[in-house]
């Protein structure tokens, strides 16, 4: 298995390959990451006739659904461009960025459009619902899309995502193995192969979907107007199969207070992340998303993962939302322990955070009561940062990075050999796992 991690800007992008060739996209990072650092790979992909067997969007917020959506975008242009040099307009011009691989499937956590059509039982919602998607591939839009950032933006997102899936466009499946309903832990674990790896549902519950639900409907509600802007474009692309895309930030940035784990000040898109274990050969990645420690540990105990004493050590962590205070605790340091623990997140919103990264050093190299007890505590471990001072460009960014590299260098030097760290500067990825 190989796990590959992207400079996504503020959010996620990474790509997990099987032994035997299999590929999933996990998120997509921020739109203009995504263009800057991901485009160019996932247009080798498609050069070496390789196919995305699946794409895994965690949840809706824009750092993990812009650049997905950005894929698709591309992958309709490319089919517009195919459909004008086949039927007599050879001079059609080329899109701009490379040509996108196949996508078999996507899983994706979204409700309706129509308000009456999210109030039956969570289980048995659709997951995505919608006749086409407008996007967009010209400069000036992708950069509109950058300041896409809260979660009426996110929710906007979503429902474009929905539409440029379905049939009347790309007419990728969504979440199949789920019927067509919402990704979520039901009464009994669900995992799914990825060639030879074992994909394990973790989360998200009912509740937390029920939680995000009633945000979505709010925004439906409040945002009459750029619904309607959503469905006009929408049937002007599914004639046309054109590219357009509106610029929508219609609420304030939630603030987050400062307390590790504090569950409260968690948003209800991050409890409602699509959790993975994933499995392959006795190597293991735990996906997170902007998961909450509780739903994870919960998810992993009703998955049987956990061992007697409570605690599970796999190969790599994902780090939960890009390292935020709020998402965990202590008590997970000590129950989740991995050889490789990947943070994501370009120093946005001080994330990764300094106190998180303090947890993570106590339950290795503290003292006695501050280790985890799991029996490979005293292994090495690497902490894998996809961004760095020199590869952010804000000053409150900037800063925090170089406040987390000196912690970090602090920590290197006296562990005594037993950690190490990588940062990404001008590369536009690493491989944490070097799988085929």
């Amino acid at each position: 298995m190989r796990l590959r991690v992207y400079q996504s800007g503020k959010g996620d992008c990474l790509l997990l390959t099987s032994a035997d060739g299999h590929h999933m996209l996990v998120d997509g990072g921020m739109p203009d990451a995504y263009v800057d650092h991901v485009a160019a790979a996932m247009g080798d992909l498609a050069a070496a006739g390789e196919q995305l067997d699946l794409v895994y969007v965690s949840h809706i917020d824009q750092d993990h659904v812009g650049g997905v959506l950005r894929l698709f975008d591309d992958a309709v242009a490319w089919r517009v461009f195919d459909f004008q040099t086949a039927n007599g307009n050879p001079a059609f011009p080329a899109p701009k960025r490379p040509r996108p691989p196949e996508v078999g499937k996507v899983w994706h956590n979204a409700f309706a459009e129509q308000i009456g059509r999210n109030a039956g039982a969570i289980g048995n919602l659709l997951a995505a619902s919608a006749a086409a998607l407008s996007g967009a591939d010209e400069d000036e839009l992708i950069d509109l899309a950058g300041r896409h950032a809260d979660l009426s933006t996110s929710i906007n997102e979503a429902i474009r995502l929905s539409r440029r899936l379905d049939a009347e466009q790309l007419g990728i499946p969504t979440n199949p193995e789920f019927g067509g309903r919402l990704a979520m832990v039901r009464d009994e674990v669900q995992s799914f192969p990825l060639g030879g790896v074992d994909l394990t549902l973790i989360g998200p519950f009912a509740r937390d979907l029920r939680r995000l639900r009633t945000e979505w409907n709010q925004w439906l509600r409040d945002n009459k107007k750029a619904l309607a802007d959503i469905r006009e474009d929408a049937e002007r692309d599914a004639e046309r199969l054109e590219a357009s895309e509106l610029d929508r930030a219609l609420f304030p940035f939630l603030e987050e207070a400062k307390k590790l784990g504090e569950r409260a000040y968690v948003t209800a898109p991050n409890l409602a992340s699509i959790m993975l274990l994933a499995d392959e050969a006795g190597t293991t990645v735990l996906l997170t998303g902007d998961g909450h420690r509780d739903d994870i540990l919960a998810g992993l105990k009703a998955a049987g993962r956990l061992q007697a004493g409570g605690g599970l050590h796999v190969e790599v962590l994902k780090v939960q939302h890009h390292g935020s205070e709020n998402n965990i605790d202590d008590d997970f340091c000590q129950t989740i322990t991995a050889d490789d623990y990947v943070f994501c997140g370009n120093g946005e919103h001080e994330n990764p955070d300094l106190d998180v990264l303090r947890a993570i050093l106590r339950s290795r190299l503290g003292t006695a009561s501050e280790r985890s007890a799991n029996p490979e505590v005293g292994q090495p471990f690497r902490f894998w940062f996809n961004s760095s001072s020199s590869a952010t460009t804000k000053a409150p960014a900037i800063a925090h990075m170089k406040a987390v590299e000196s912690l970090v260098a602090k920590a290197v030097q006296s562990s005594a050999g037993a950690m190490t760290a990588t940062f990404l500067d001008a590369q536009p990825s690493f491989d944490v796992l070097a799988g085929p």
